[in-house]
């Protein structure tokens, strides 16, 4: 379902899939945020949500979309990680589940 940048924030926060009408912002059933294709977010199974703060103040800029997307989510989000830390979690995963 094509939502809102915000309700796509809320649908991942609730544990469900969604994407913007663009596609640049979506959520996965299995709890996995994207910005385009960047994995910015996590929802873990007990409901607690972890964003990457992919911003140009950690000094990992991406683009002003994915800034706007992360900026988003870290409101929401229950904890924030800086992109370094969040790269070598198990939370990071690179490859694109679709």
């Amino acid at each position: 379902m094509k939502v809102t940048n915000r309700n796509v924030i809320r649908a991942w926060i609730e544990g469900r899939a969604a994407k913007n009408h663009r596609v640049s912002l979506s959520c996965n059933e299995a709890g996995a945020l994207y910005s385009y294709g960047l994995k910015i977010g996590q929802r873990l199974r007990g409901g607690a949500c972890v964003v990457a703060q992919f911003t140009a103040g950690t000094q990992n800029f991406r683009s002003v979309t994915t800034s706007t997307h992360v900026n988003l989510a870290v409101r929401e989000a229950h904890i924030v990680m800086h992109p370094l830390v969040w790269e070598s979690s198990p939370l990071y995963d690179a490859e694109i589940p679709f």
